[in-house]
């Protein structure tokens, strides 16, 4: 059964040195393959090169077609399968925020869904499909995503179609995709379609019988939720095999537990497949599962921030990746947060400067939002002066404290993402992360200094207007 580590380069794509060290690193823990989801991060080239890297619209010029090869070469040479994703209706925020696109937005004031009545739409779909395609010759897969299309049946033309039923909503859907995944086939016979599942749940067996798409696509059934709360609606492994014989799953090792989480606790992971292993073997009597795609998010969407960068996650995706090689002795054992030795960690300090900062980011708020400053250094009590100095000057050396922490992994923190990541993302991470931080430690340690300075005088016996 494949085990595919997924790669979302939207957020924060690895500069290729470190890239190719995780590759090894995967391949030594039990990774049969890749799936790497572009998005701004590929070349595309003529009319569609303002999407991508070759006018570095991601920020940070990765990757070029050259470095794309290489990443392809690597993959080869570690007997890793290589999987193109391609957003092709929903998560299309990278082509629809550019304002020559926005007249194909199935919503307009949203750039998330492009509109699939649209043959404009269709067309460059189509277009961005055959440009990843063509680098990639010999691929056995290729992943269409197609899940989370949060607006559908809105603009004119989508409400014409679908105001006979609401079922024509769904059909909407399924069209666009049918005609994507023959179009795909057309191009390259022997790939092998897959996408996202979410979509499809909801469906009724009359609408996905009409469809045929067994034919066309192999669906991922994804769910990332811990064995306490796993579960799938009533019917739903019952209709995909009467629809879907053949599936994947899609489990998680990072990027599901908050979309700013720092880093990636790995119980949560491991717990994700642990229910995952439980519930493939359940089934496996009526379901086909042709491997299991561990999903690693970067962003929840392409304008949301970044969520537990890549080697803040490596411990949680080897013991993910350990559990399901084979048997395994104790779970518990898989979930230390810190299992991994140095050496086979790439990117180990990156981990360690974050879960720093998620300590002294936890002890900031509950410094500026806890008791001590509403007990003592309140608003009322700046105001009026009502104030104890030995109260205050705690407060002050609380956080001067923190201060000289966040300044300490500020500085080793920076030079590590700026060796692994792009100028960009290592901004984007440092100005999200910890400039709020130095800013709310600053205005405290600036009222403090008031006090002191007597700006803001103690008045013990303050009248009452």
């Amino acid at each position: 059964m494949h085990r595919i580590v997924h790669f979302d380069l939207k957020g924060a794509p690895p500069k290729l040195h470190y890239f190719e060290q995780v590759l090894h690193s995967i391949k030594a823990w039990g990774a049969t393959g890749i799936l790497l989801e572009w998005e701004d991060t590929f070349p595309y080239s003529a009319n569609l090169a303002h999407l991508g890297s070759m006018n570095n619209t991601g920020g940070d010029g990765l990757y070029s077609l050259a470095e794309v090869q290489r990443i392809f070469d690597i993959c080869k040479a570690l007997g890793l399968e290589v999987i193109q994703l391609v957003q092709t209706i929903g998560h299309m925020e990278f082509v629809l925020k550019h304002p020559c696109h926005e007249h194909l937005r199935e919503y307009h004031r949203s750039p998330a869904v492009i509109c699939p009545m649209n043959p404009e739409a269709r067309q460059l779909v189509k277009e961005m499909l055959l440009q990843v395609l063509s680098v990639q010759p010999e691929a056995s897969y290729f992943h269409i995503g197609a899940d989370e299309v949060w607006h559908m049946g809105v603009c004119d033309d989508c409400k014409n179609k679908v105001c006979v039923s609401p079922q024509d909503v769904w059909r909407l859907y399924l069209e666009h995709i049918r005609d994507l995944a023959m179009f795909i086939k057309q191009q390259r016979p022997d790939v092998t379609v897959l996408m996202w599942d979410d979509m499809l749940r909801p469906m009724t067996p009359d609408v996905l019988e009409a469809f045929n798409l067994k034919q066309y696509v192999q669906p991922v059934v994804w769910n990332y939720e811990e064995k306490e709360n796993f579960a799938f609606g009533n019917g739903m492994w019952e209709m995909y095999k009467r629809f879907f014989p053949t599936v994947w799953a899609g489990s998680s090792y990072k990027g599901a537990n908050g979309s700013c989480a720092l880093v990636a606790p790995v119980k949560r992971y491991v717990s994700n497949h642990e229910a995952w292993i439980a519930e493939m073997g359940k089934v496996s009597s009526d379901i086909n599962f042709v491997g299991i795609i561990l999903t690693g998010w970067s962003r929840y969407d392409h304008f949301a921030t970044l969520c537990e960068l890549l080697p803040t996650s490596l411990n949680s995706l080897a013991n993910c990746l350990k559990s399901l090689a084979g048997p395994v002795e104790s779970f518990e054992e898989l979930c230390r947060e810190k299992s991994l030795r140095e050496e086979q960690w790439p990117g180990v300090n990156v981990h360690t400067y974050a879960t720093a900062l998620a300590s002294i980011r936890e002890r900031y708020y509950r410094l500026a939002y806890g008791d001590l400053i509403t007990t003592w250094m309140n608003d009322w009590q700046l105001e009026s002066g009502f104030l104890n100095m030995f109260q205050v000057e705690s407060i002050g050396n609380s956080s001067n404290l923190l201060s000289k922490e966040l300044k300490t992994v500020e500085t080793a923190v920076t030079s590590e993402l700026n060796t692994m990541f792009g100028h960009r993302s290592a901004t984007e991470w440092l100005r999200t992360f910890l400039t709020p931080l130095y800013e709310g430690l600053t205005q405290l340690q600036r009222t403090v200094q008031r006090v002191k300075s007597q700006e803001i005088r103690c008045n013990w016996t303050p009248s009452v207007a």
